[in-house]
């Protein structure tokens, strides 16, 4: 009771003490030396400014650090971006995961590194909810590193960026033993979901080409709500409720190629210009309320005079095909084992994107490429029923199980009932409220390593339960303005004509 009530008491303490802004923080400049160092080269480090946080309330982990690490940008040019090392109790130095959250904004001040921050502000939210996720990691005495990849300039959309940034801070990590204890030679798995997925499977993708060492340390990729092209959830969020992903995506589409910004200046007249580039400063929950439900291609106003027919300009085709898995075969085809997890009924993130570009992946000879597939469930709910599957499949990796050969699709009602997630379920509801009494993260929740009658009847009523109601009205209460066969024939429209990168 007494170490509850002090923790409570530091909780309310801490709420006086606002980390800086990344943008306000001078241990995210890079130094003027920075071409001396190679790619993934720790250049400084620290302890975490403040506590980390899961929904607002801190986290107990025996440790977080933040590092400065030499990357590139999606030019080739030289960068640095931040890393966080988070370190839980009882750590397993040969156990490691990189989860890239979904930032999905243009600005470096909605970064992970400070949004995963106590007294961050609450735009951040979404970091905030994806720590969920990372301290069931945690719990199981795994060390968790999240990159910014977007980098100092936001580069949202851009697969180059994210991948160099992901693999670069990987590198890092495995490199931090003399102040994080984690072993160099640790098993490594990528895990995103949403955006994050983007981050991650480009990080798969470039992996052979650009961090051909780190090979040695990957077991694998898992990749939920797969988005392998922004202009779908585009598409997918037109007057919907998550409209608001949509200006943060044009916005990334200008960070990310400064080449583009005549493109935008010509093509939105003065006021809708100003609003998209004052949104540019936007995490992405600041944005989904303040353009949910907003049309900006179709209507009776849209936000430029081409409409739809913005994305055929060229430099904007080239934008999107350069930065589109599955449509573009020079993009190099991951050499790691593969884990998507989606949901058919995905409304945000459409599922038509996952299937084409595992589709591509098989026909070109994937070494192993696992496609959970949920009939049941759309975006929100499949980061919560899909993760546990996706963390059973990163644990029998960590085993050393070995995949599937070559690829396999399998559907289930819901991802809840994929072999070994009720493990991982019950790991994730028995952390959740440990973790905010203020118990240790790590030597105090890992306790829940096999399958037993309680955690197979959890899964079997949740799966039953959620096979029966289908999908839900929180599920489809949202769905896409266009039918799939219109969303389908637009993108290929698009498309055509795009150069290859």
């Amino acid at each position: 009771m007494l170490l509850s009530f002090l923790f409570c008491l530091a909780v309310a303490l801490a709420q006086f003490v606002r980390p800086k802004l990344p943008s306000q923080d001078s241990f995210y400049d890079a130094p003027s030396n920075l071409t001396s160092y190679s790619e993934g080269d720790i250049i400084s480090y620290r302890k975490a400014p403040s506590q980390i946080r899961s929904i607002y309330a801190p986290l107990n982990i025996k440790e977080a650090w933040q590092l400065l690490v030499r990357s590139q940008n999606a030019r080739g040019e030289p960068t640095a971006i931040v890393s966080t090392i988070l370190v839980p109790y009882d750590p397993n130095p040969d156990l490691l995961v990189s989860y890239q959250f979904a930032q999905d904004s243009a600005t470096m001040d909605c970064s992970p590194s400070y949004g995963m921050l106590f007294g961050a502000g609450m735009g951040t939210f979404v970091a905030q909810a994806e720590m969920l996720l990372c301290q069931t990691a945690l719990a199981k005495g795994w060390y968790v590193v999240v990159p910014d990849y977007e980098g100092p300039d936001g580069a949202f959309t851009s697969g180059w960026q994210a991948a160099y940034a992901t693999l670069d801070s990987l590198k890092a990590a495995l490199n931090s033993e003399k102040f994080s204890g984690l072993s160099p030679d640790a098993k490594a798995a990528i895990w995103g979901y949403s955006g994050g997925s983007f981050a991650s499977s480009w990080a798969a993708s470039l992996q052979p080409s650009y961090k051909p060492d780190l090979k040695k340390n990957l077991v694998g990729a898992a990749l939920g709500g797969w988005v392998t092209n922004w202009t779908d959830v585009i598409w997918a969020s037109e007057g919907t409720i998550s409209a608001g992903l949509t200006p943060n995506i044009l916005n990334g589409y200008r960070t990310s190629n400064p080449d583009l910004q005549e493109v935008f200046d010509d093509e939105f007249d003065e006021d809708k210009r100003k609003r998209l580039y004052d949104s540019a400063d936007n995490c992405l929950m600041t944005s989904i309320l303040q353009y949910a439900f907003r049309r900006f291609f179709s209507g009776r106003n849209p936000w430029t005079s081409k409409g739809w027919d913005f994305f055929s300009i060229p430099e904007i085709k080239d934008q999107v095909l350069n930065n589109t898995l599955g449509r573009n075969d020079k993009i190099p085809l991951p050499e790691i084992p593969l884990f998507a997890f989606h949901g058919i009924p995905d409304e945000i993130v459409p599922f038509s994107g996952s299937e084409e570009t595992y589709e591509n992946f098989c026909d070109r000879g994937i070494e192993s490429f696992e496609f959970a597939v949920s009939n049941t469930t759309g975006h929100i709910l499949e980061a919560a029923e899909g993760s546990p599957a996706a963390l059973a499949w990163i644990q029998k990796r960590f085993d050393g199980e070995e995949p599937v050969k070559g690829c396999k699709r399998t559907v289930r009602s819901t991802n809840v009932l994929y072999p070994g997630a009720d493990v991982q379920l019950t790991q994730l509801i028995k952390t959740i409220p440990s973790s905010f009494s203020g118990k240790e993260i790590g030597e105090s929740t890992r306790n829940i390593t096999e399958s037993t009658t309680w955690t197979g009847l959890l899964q079997n009523v949740l799966g039953g339960l959620l096979t029966f109601v289908g999908p839900i009205p929180l599920k489809r209460e949202v769905r896409p303005v266009y039918s799939n066969e219109e969303f389908d024939l637009a993108i290929r429209r698009l498309m055509e004509g795009a150069s290859s990168y």
